[in-house]
């Protein structure tokens, strides 16, 4: 049998995500290739990337000229809309959404950080949520892959790092998380934590080889989650944050999706939570209640 061809981001995380992915498939051959220049991955400053889809371009390439049959993304770093010819074939189980505290001292908690601790971070969604709630930190704008981050916390060039949790976990350092973050605190990006799988369109062999990965209740909060970033014209580092969440009460299932759009600098928030028994209903009508407030102009503004 044809080895079914995958490819991801040549990062040690995208390395990481992508390897069980193969042992899931099994017994379909499978073969990873690993691309080393994928889009936001060349970018030395990382906080301005205000293209959609960055981290995937070239990715989407090659699954567009039949050079691989599978590409795998982080939901969040992934295109927006779907590229013409390209569907997403499957959504994996949701991991942590929840940001985390990592410090090198571990018993400090993001509330007992000394006043004027230097914390890495260079997302803008990191930055306005630690603004507002520790004015009195030093965020330094820190860039790259979480285990070059995590090697500059090691040589003291900043006293913690906020990371996602998910991406902790799938590096195998869970241990070293010292405390995970409230949403409530630090809104996660939309489409935290999932992994996605995308083929061509027309390729229906490959997608129903993938098919058999896909999560529905992921699923179904990740097209929820991208309603709203479609209609706020969100990406990857857009001052947009958000999730949707799946209720279970007995029988009934209902769906609350969260939006939250803020200013860089922490000073202004608008938060608008929905729950629908249809989870694209209450993404709409989370952006029906963000529209009257002229969000457009935060998520797009440069």
């Amino acid at each position: 049998m044809t080895p079914l061809r995958i490819g991801a981001r040549a990062s040690l995380m995208s390395l990481s995500q992508s390897a069980p992915i193969l042992t899931h498939l099994a017994p379909t051959p499978t073969l990873l290739r690993p691309f080393y220049a994928a889009g936001g991955d060349r970018e030395r400053d990382r906080s301005p990337l205000e293209e959609d889809g960055a981290f995937s371009q070239e990715i989407e390439t090659a699954l567009l000229a039949g050079d691989i049959d599978v590409a795998v993304h982080c939901l969040k770093d992934a295109p927006t809309h779907d590229t013409p010819g390209l569907k997403m074939a499957a959504y994996l189980r949701r991991d942590d959404i929840r940001d985390c505290l990592v410090a090198r001292d571990p018993n400090l908690r993001l509330d007992t950080l000394p006043h004027g601790a230097a914390v890495g971070t260079a997302s803008l969604r990191r930055t306005a949520a630690l603004r507002a709630y520790r004015p009195d930190l030093d965020v330094v704008p820190l860039r790259g892959p979480v285990n070059d981050r995590l090697t500059a916390l090691n040589r003291n060039d900043v006293d913690a790092l906020i990371v996602a949790s998910c991406s902790m976990e799938r590096l195998g350092m869970r241990h070293r998380i010292n405390e995970r973050i409230s949403p409530a605190i630090i809104c996660p990006p939309l489409g935290a934590a999932v992994i996605a799988l995308q083929a061509r369109e027309g390729d229906m062999r490959t997608r129903e080889l993938v098919s058999r990965l896909h999560h529905p209740e992921t699923g179904v909060e990740a097209e929820a989650e991208r309603t709203v970033l479609r209609r706020l014209g969100g990406f990857c580092n857009a001052p947009l944050a958000g999730y949707c969440a799946t209720d279970r009460a007995g029988s009934t299932v209902t769906y609350t999706v969260r939006a939250r759009v803020f200013s860089p600098d922490g000073g202004t928030a608008i938060d608008v939570r929905r729950t629908e028994a249809d989870a694209t209903q209450a993404a709409l009508a989370v952006c029906r209640g963000l529209s009257p407030h002229g969000v457009l102009d935060l998520t797009t503004a440069e």
